[in-house]
């Protein structure tokens, strides 16, 4: 793959905890505009690598460059959006769905800015391709599961960001807010975004993503859905195929 394809680049990453390696030499070129999936099986770092590229772990060795995102003038943030995994994020924190949102914005204020009437505007219409308006101004801690992804998906379309990592965006959510996210994602890859997304429903990977990583430890294979997600690398990837059947249910 040419280099100036890649979105990102990573060399030689390897992460540990502890003694524990977590991810072992990792090199990794992704390339722009392409819904990217992150598969391997429970335990093997796919949230590790995700969180390392968008820089919430320090790496042993190695590191990220990002290729289509000029670092300047501390802007650089405000070109990539992270939805973390539900588990993860403090839901009693007393914080409207609008207030929730309009952090997204921010990166784009700077310090000094608070959000006005342009930044709620902005908010309530992605509030809107979210599928979640009607919802502004009730507390996130009294959102469904479902609900809850929708709005940190919200806070990071309104980033307007260039990079999209997701950790696992369908974890606890029904199929139709399923379907919404997934029609989302296709719209910000027509738009020329680059969307990282650990999944683990291997089923929905061809109809989902063009592009995916397998991993275990080390990198199995990296390219096209067509070209890799394929029985002899998810073998690898998985150890075994009862293991495969087990991940895929």
């Amino acid at each position: 793959m040419a280099e100036e394809t890649c979105a990102l680049e990573i060399h030689d990453l390897t992460v540990a905890y502890g003694t524990k390696p977590v991810l072992w030499d990792i090199d990794l070129c992704i390339p722009k505009g392409k819904l990217v999936a992150i598969i391997g099986p429970n335990g093997a770092g796919k949230t590790t690598l995700i969180k390392s590229m968008v820089g919430l772990i320090k790496p042993v060795s190695g590191g990220v460059h990002f290729q289509i995102i000029e670092v300047k003038k501390g802007k650089f943030r405000n070109k990539i959006a992270y939805v973390p995994q539900s588990g993860s994020v403090d839901w009693d924190f007393p914080a409207t769905v609008l207030d929730v949102v309009m952090m997204g914005r921010y990166g784009h204020l700077g310090w000094f800015k608070t959000p006005g009437r342009n930044e709620k505007n902005m908010a309530l219409e992605t509030l809107d391709k979210v599928g979640m308006r009607e919802y502004a101004n009730r507390q996130i801690s009294q959102l469904s599961g479902g609900q809850q992804q929708r709005v940190f998906l919200a806070r990071a379309l309104i980033q307007d960001a260039e990079i999209y990592f997701m950790d696992e965006p369908f974890k606890g959510v029904d199929a139709q807010t399923e379907k919404s996210i997934v029609e989302l994602l296709k719209n910000l890859k027509t738009e020329g975004k680059t969307v990282i997304v650990v999944h683990h429903d291997l089923q929905t990977v061809t109809s989902y993503f063009d592009w995916a990583i397998l991993i275990n430890l080390r990198i199995i294979a990296n390219g096209s859905v067509e070209e890799v997600f394929n029985e002899q690398n998810l073998n690898l990837t998985y150890g075994n195929r009862e293991h495969l059947k087990q991940e895929a249910n």
